[in-house]
Formats: structure tokens, sequence, C-alpha cells
């Protein structure tokens, strides 16, 4: 009986095991989230992909201007002997044209080139361009970090919400289910309409539906976050609470370097690289009607036989060294076409800089009076709260000694519960606007 209990137990465990590791919840504060989502998130790690491809992009221009040597080796048979044609004064003959045969059938060619660019200005300007398209995915990449970063806490946050107006909602259920049984025991007492039990009975089932409504929104919000987080199928627990952590002093803070942190947002660095990368590329585009010049060689080993005995070959070299010059002469007008796009394209890039600074500082604005407006509601709201608390006290007394009715009561819940819902809201709106501002500032890490 002890062996079969045992067998029992243990398949019961075995069963079991993938449930219980799944309702091992993972515990995370807004700091651990950041880093996951930093360390795990897939979009950030296309772009961070997107960065490394560029540095070897500069690394393939860099390399152009570096010595190019080549090692060539053929082997050759030959069914017919080479054939060159002569005069026929220069072979004996009196044709005016006479092909002689020469060679061997056996051919063996070895050798060794040399290419370096002295002089080219097109693959040294090109070269900087690379460099800044380097410069303007790191922007990119601190921009995406940065969105993220506020992506998560906007998420936590939002959890956090939920949670707690899930918390109110049960609250204001366990008012109304009170009150709903209240109006009960006075209606059978004779001392209460049955139009305040229904109206009691009405705002319980809807308050239901809300929570109903509420669980679901808050499942949704917690895929969302984790796949924001590059998670699975973990079960998070957020341990930062939804309160207020000195953002006053902090958005003061924030406020007074403004006006000299606005330069280093990541979209304006970015789009400031971008101008000098077009300006730079309009330079390439120039290089190209300046002279190239190159230092090239060769060293050649030749072989030519009629029998497979490499060991008695002779082995004449021969060897050159030399520049070679390239001067573009007329191509039809292309570079000229490419140098009139490339000032058009810098004109544009131009105009989307200054037209992103001013959309720069209205955005600060915006934000600036926004949390200004969220402060002031959030003092109005403590202070409907507390007036809204002792009002649903007062009327639920009156109504319990027959002083008031149901309807009153019913009022002062939802005025309660109404007051709750937009502190809360004015929290949640507090610390949002003021990591907003500080992504708008570009100095969110």
């Amino acid at each position: 009986m002890k062996t079969l209990f045992y067998k029992i137990v243990l398949l019961l465990l075995t069963l079991l095991t993938p449930y219980l590791s799944e309702a091992q919840a993972t515990y995370l504060t807004l700091q651990d989230a950041k880093e996951l989502a930093l360390a795990n998130n897939r979009s950030l790690s296309v772009q961070k992909l997107e960065e490394k491809r560029s540095q070897e992009v500069t690394n393939e221009w860099r390399g152009k201007l570096l010595p190019s040597v080549q090692l060539n080796g053929t082997v050759s048979h030959y069914f017919d002997r080479q054939v060159i044609f002569l005069p026929g004064s220069f072979a004996g003959t009196s044709n005016p044209v006479q092909d002689v045969s020469v060679g061997g059938l056996n051919a063996l060619n070895a050798g060794v080139t040399l290419h370096q660019p002295l002089l080219a200005k097109p693959i040294k300007r090109q070269k900087e361009v690379a460099r800044l398209d380097e410069k303007i995915q790191k922007e990119y990449t601190r921009e995406m970090k940065s969105q993220l970063m506020y992506q998560v806490t906007q998420e936590y946050y939002g959890i956090q919400l939920l949670k707690n107006q899930l918390e109110l909602q049960h609250i204001s259920l366990t008012r109304n289910q009170k009150a709903l049984a209240d109006s009960k025991s006075l209606l059978m007492a004779g001392r209460a309409l049955k139009m305040d039990t229904l109206r009691s009975y009405i705002a319980v089932e809807n308050l239901k539906s809300t929570i109903a409504y509420l669980n679901t929104t808050l499942e949704v919000a917690n895929h969302r976050f984790k796949k924001l987080l590059g998670m699975d199928s973990a079960t998070l627990e957020l341990s930062d609470a939804l309160v207020l952590e000195g953002e006053s002093e902090k958005f003061s803070v924030l406020e007074q370097k403004a006006t000299e942190a606005l330069q280093h947002r990541n979209d304006i660095l970015r789009q400031g690289f971008v101008v000098e990368r077009e300006e730079r590329q309009l330079s390439a585009v120039k290089g190209n009607f300046l002279p190239q010049v190159s230092l090239i060689g060769q060293y050649q080993l030749q072989a030519q036989a009629d029998d497979l005995n490499m060991a008695r070959y002779p082995f004449p070299k021969t060897g050159y060294l030399g520049l070679q010059v390239a001067l573009p002469v007329f191509n039809g007008g292309i570079f000229n076409a490419k140098a009139r796009q490339s000032k058009i394209k810098i004109e544009q890039e131009k105009l989307k800089l200054d037209d992103m600074k001013e959309e720069a500082g209205l955005e600060l604005h915006t934000i600036a009076g926004n949390w200004k407006n969220a402060k002031a509601q959030l003092e109005i709201q403590k202070k409907t709260v507390e007036a809204a608390t002792l009002n649903f006290s007062i009327n639920s007394n009156r109504y319990l000694h027959d002083l008031g009715s149901m309807l009153e009561v019913n009022d002062a819940e939802v005025a309660l519960h109404t007051a709750q819902l937009n502190y809360l809201m004015a929290v949640y709106e507090l610390k949002v606007l003021t990591v907003a501002f500080e992504k708008a500032l570009g100095s969110l890490e």
C-alpha cells in the first residue's frame, strides 16, 4: 500500500510540475523591466545589428584605400600551337601576312599584382560619408532606447493603474453589495422601497461587468508588456507602486535644463548628421571630377614547353612598377546631375532640421502645460476624495436611520468612486508626463 501511495504522489507531482513552474511569479521593479527590455527587445536588437552593419560599411570603404595584392596562376594545354601573324617578309614568304606557330603546347603563368590608390578623393570622401552613416545609426539606436524606456515606463505604470482601478472597483462592489443587503433588510422590515433594492442590484451587476472588462484589459496589457520586454510565458508581478516620488522636484530640475538640453535630443543630433552626410556626399560627387592616381605593379613567371617535365622548364621573370592616372573627360553629364541632386537633398534635410527644432520646442511646451494641469488636477482630486468620503459616510448613516433615500447613497457612492479613479489617473498622468518630458529633452536613459 505504501509503495502504491508513493507512486501516486510521484505521478501527481510529475503532472503538476509544469503548472507549478508556471505559477511562479517573476517580481520586477521598473529598473528591472528597463534592463530586460534593453537586453531582449527584438526591435532594439534589430537596430543594434543595423548599427554594426554600418560599421562594416565604413570598414569596406577604408579597405578600398589599402593596397590590393593578388596572386594569379594559370596552367594551359594547347592542342595546336599558338599562332601569331607577321608580315610575309619577316617570315620568309611572299604572302603579305603570314601566320606563324609559336610557343609550347603546355603553358604556365604565375604572377603577383599590386594596386595601391595614391590619390583617390572619391573613395576618401565616401569613407567620410560612411562614418557619418555610422553616427546616424548610433543616434537611431539611442533614440530607440529612449523610446523603449518611455514605453516600458508607460506600460509598467499602466498595468499598475489597471490593478489599482480593479481594486477600487472591488471596494465599490463591496460597498454596493452591502448597500444591497441593507436595502433588502429594510425592504423586509417595510422601511424601504423595492425600487431602492432594484437600483442597488443593478449597480452591483454593472460593477461585476466592469470588473470582468478590466480583468481582460489587464491580461492584454500584461501580454503587451511581456512582448516589450522580450519575455514569453513568465508570470510577472510588478513591485513598484503607482505613487508619487518627488515628481515635482524632478520636473523642476528638468525644466531648468530645457534650453540647453534641447540640442542634445537624439532626433535633432541625428538630423544634424544627416545634413552633414549629404554635404559630404556632394563633396564625394565633386571628387569624381578630379584625377585619380594609383601605384600599380606586377611580378610574373612564365614557361612553355611540349613535355610535362616541369623540372627542366625555364622560368623567365618579368616585373614592373608604375603609376596609373585616370582623368574623367566626359561621361554624359552624370556627375553634374548627381551634384545637383545632392544640393537639392541638402536643402531638404536643412528644412527638416529647422522643422524638427520647432516641433521639439512645441512638444516641450505642450508636455509642460499638461504636467502643470495634471498637478492642479491632483490637488483638486485629493480634496474631492476627502469630501466624497465624508459625503458617502453621511448619506449611508442617514439612509440607515430613515433620514435619506437609497438614491442619495448611490449618488454619494458614485461620486466617491469617480473621485478615487480621477485621483489615481492624476497620479498616473504626473508620472508618465515626467518621463515624457525627460524623453523630450533627450536625457532619458
